[in-house]
């Protein structure tokens, strides 16, 4: 009997029609069911950056060469790309300043600074020597007092004794004087004999002769004592006068000695200038590292103080990465968040809700957050290895310089919290941003376990 074909049933074509909607039904449902299961699923939030590469210590990011001083270049002793060492001589130049012209102006300077030094060196001595002076002759004024006080004390006391001499002679001469008109009146009225007053006469006379000498003695001492104070008084002043006189060379001296002590100074400045004039006419490398961008202007052309004459790259394993987020998600991001890194030329692939199973990424964590905001309401965000993972065996160590150069473009996954599936597609549909966990140690925490 010959088999019929549906074709020509259409009761058997519906039959076939029904089993087929019903198999879709049940495919859809499973599909649904999967989806509904999925929205509760743990998604990690993440805020996106994209930056650039670049040298986390200030000292050993790229720095460019000036040269200090106006000049022209003699001779550059690298080329481009050359690999320098700190101290290593980079460029030679030649002065244009016509101050500095002279080859040998250190040596003459230095010449100065010896012979105002030699000058300081006679000035010193003269100046111990006038106060040797000085010291003298108030030695001498103090010694030439006790002197002439004993002078006039002794003076004084032989003045004393001749007083007392005078005044017994006054006392005989008196009494002599008295017995002499005695005499006379008893030898006029017949009562004494003429030799007994030529006696008394006698007597007379000699002790007027002996007040006379006592006075003269008397009269010699009182000169004496005047003079001795007058020879006194004009030794003093001559001697005040002498030590007024040193001390007033003294004093312009002392003045001299100061000028010659304020040249010296300002030939130790001119000669600390021209040591660092001649030191900047050799230009080395500050660090070591790559030289690059090389300025090359004629032998003839001036350089005026301040060019740019290359750019030196120093060699650093202090990588970072700064990363610029929008002012939107800024609030959420906090130092020590952690950091998926794609560097540009690595082949990655990141899941932005699952870290965990990105390939070809390096770990990083926030370190630095600026508190300005760039022109285009951007904030930059400075990322570092993240050395704990790393030095754990749980992430590979970011790449070395010679591969991952500065400058080198980079996006950066910022990782916040963990929300369910459902809450992050409500959130983008709702254009919320990422939620903020109440407790971030917490989870900064667990993250590390």
């Amino acid at each position: 009997m010959p088999r019929l074909s549906n074709n020509n049933y259409d009761a058997v074509n519906i039959v076939d029609q029904h089993h087929f909607y019903r198999n879709l039904i049940k495919i859809f449902v499973v599909i649904l069911f999967l989806f509904v299961i999925s929205l509760f699923f743990p998604w990690r939030q993440t805020v996106t950056g994209v930056g650039k590469v670049t040298i986390f210590s200030p000292m050993h990011r790229p720095q460019n060469i000036n040269t200090m001083i106006d000049s022209r270049i003699k001779e550059w002793k690298v080329q481009e790309g050359d690999i320098v060492t700190k101290g290593q001589l980079l460029l030679e130049l030649e002065e244009v300043n016509e101050n500095y012209l002279d080859q040998n102006l250190l040596v003459r300077t230095v010449g100065q600074r010896n012979a105002l030094s030699e000058k300081k060196a006679s000035m010193a001595r003269m100046i111990a020597s006038l106060m040797e002076q000085i010291d003298s002759l108030k030695k001498f004024q103090s010694a030439a007092v006790p002197n002439a006080e004993l002078r006039i004390d002794q003076s004084t006391d032989r003045l004393e004794t001749i007083r007392q001499k005078y005044f017994a002679a006054d006392q005989n001469y008196k009494t002599a004087e008295l017995n002499y008109e005695r005499r006379k009146q008893l030898y006029e009225k017949g009562l004494s004999s003429k030799r007994d007053l030529e006696l008394s006469e006698l007597e007379f006379i000699k002790t007027q002769a002996d007040l006379l000498a006592v006075k003269a003695e008397l009269d010699i001492a009182g000169r004496d004592i005047a003079m001795s104070k007058l020879d006194f008084s004009q030794v003093d002043a001559e001697t005040a006068l002498k030590i007024q006189e040193t001390e007033a060379r003294l004093a312009d001296a002392f003045q001299k000695l100061a000028d010659i002590n304020g040249y010296i100074f300002k030939a130790d400045v001119d000669i600390s200038n021209l040591e660092s004039r001649i030191i900047q006419r050799n230009i080395h490398s500050p660090v070591d590292g790559q030289i690059t961008s090389i300025l090359a202007p004629g032998s003839a052309e001036t350089i005026k103080a301040g060019t740019r004459l290359a750019t030196i790259v120093p060699e650093s394993a202090d990588q970072a990465v700064e990363l610029y987020v929008s002012d939107f998600f800024i609030p959420l991001v906090s130092s020590g968040r952690k950091v998926r890194i794609q560097f540009s030329g690595f082949p990655a692939l990141q899941f932005s809700g699952w870290p965990m199973v990105a390939i070809g990424t390096f770990a990083g964590e926030v370190v630095v957050i600026d508190a300005v905001a760039s022109p285009n309401n951007q904030y930059r965000v400075l990322i570092r290895p993240d050395y704990e993972r790393i030095n754990d065996g749980k992430d590979i160590a970011w790449p070395t310089g010679k591969n991952l150069r500065a400058g080198t473009n980079a996006t950066g996954w910022i990782i916040l919290d963990e929300v369910p599936l459902w809450f992050e597609l409500w959130r983008i549909f709702n254009g919320f941003p990422p939620s903020l966990m109440t407790n971030p140690e917490r989870m900064v925490t667990r993250k590390h376990k």
